[in-house]
């Protein structure tokens, strides 16, 4: 079975020449000085605000640290609506909200809550418009990245290959969580404890 972590999206050059709106995103250069001061002084912030962004996630210094999980979880919502005002930024969403599912029940919202891990995730969650990326990412410069919402980033490859498998292509809507299910049931084993998803009847057919 082959398969991928992420889509392989047009870039912004190509859909340029296309008439579709994309652009590169430099973080860095976003005019943010007014946006910092005015959380600071909201806040009575004395030192740093952010300790950095590393995409899609804003991190949040311990400067900023508000002395209570309400105090933080009003910061992060600041934090993230002053970023909705940057120019290619979709939406911000505060992570104490995505942790205790207190955010929109739409698509969008709910393809960032299923990227979402505590553990490991910034303070405030940043959704870029369709088609816009960032190319320098990590030091490198790169055509696009992945880990947005939109659908071009989620269309990812499912390929079964082995004998007795038929050649054709498969158009319905199926889900990477599909394959634990699948292999499963094809070597006639029980499902892993924790796999979801559905059995794709057309490997069998």
């Amino acid at each position: 079975v082959l398969s991928a972590d992420h889509g392989g999206p047009d870039t912004p050059g190509y859909l340029q020449s296309k008439g579709i709106p994309s652009a590169y995103i430099d973080p860095s250069a976003w005019e943010k000085d007014a946006a910092i001061a005015r959380i600071k002084a909201k806040f009575k912030i004395k030192g740093k605000l952010i300790e950095q962004y590393s995409h899609p996630y804003v991190y949040l210094s311990d400067d900023a640290d508000q002395g209570s999980d309400e105090g933080n979880r009003l910061l992060e919502r600041a934090v993230a609506s002053e970023l909705q005002n940057m120019q290619g930024v979709r939406l911000a969403v505060s992570s104490r909200d995505l942790a205790e599912n207190k955010v929109v029940n739409g698509p969008i919202h709910r393809a960032v809550l299923n990227n979402f891990y505590a553990p490991r995730s910034g303070d405030v969650y940043v959704v870029f418009e369709p088609n816009w990326f960032i190319n320098d990412f990590d030091g490198l410069h790169v055509a696009a990245t992945h880990g947005s919402p939109w659908t071009y980033d989620t269309h990812v490859p499912i390929v079964f290959v082995g004998r007795d498998i038929e050649e054709q292509q498969i158009m319905r809507k199926i889900y990477t969580v599909d394959v634990a299910k699948t292999l499963s049931t094809l070597v006639d084993i029980k499902a892993p404890s924790g796999a979801f998803g559905e059995v794709l009847f057309e490997v069998f057919e």
